[in-house]
């Protein structure tokens, strides 16, 4: 029977893991798309580019936007580049509602299939 209780509270831990990705992918997002360039929001490429410029660093926006597996390297970059502190960060990531990740989760496939494994239970 414990087996089975720790087994349960393992997925409920990775399944709140889940969703803090998902959070953090919608905050980079936020923050990219809150930058105008030419009267539009700041496109990937551009923020890609710009961050390989300034910072010699390779990133790849789409990843850390969609299911960040992210670093605190990428986290402290991403606050370095758009100047907000780190701590100003995870407050912000806290207060993404469920409603938001629950939206962003069923808008993409890999999203919805990765995140059905935790419905189970």
């Amino acid at each position: 029977m414990q087996f089975f209780i720790n087994y349960f509270t393992a997925v409920q831990y990775q399944k709140k893991v889940f969703r803090y990705k998902v959070a953090v992918g919608i905050i980079n997002k936020r923050l990219r798309e809150a930058i105008s360039i030419n009267s539009k929001p700041m496109t990937q490429i551009y923020l890609n580019n710009d961050i390989k410029e300034k910072y010699n660093i390779d990133w790849n926006c789409a990843r850390e936007e969609s299911l960040p597996n992210t670093t605190l390297q990428n986290i402290f970059l991403i606050c370095d580049y758009f100047n907000i502190d780190v701590s100003k960060y995870f407050e912000i990531v806290k207060n993404v509602s469920d409603e938001e990740v629950d939206i962003a989760i069923n808008s993409k496939k890999k999203l919805t299939r990765l995140y059905s494994i935790y419905l189970k239970y």
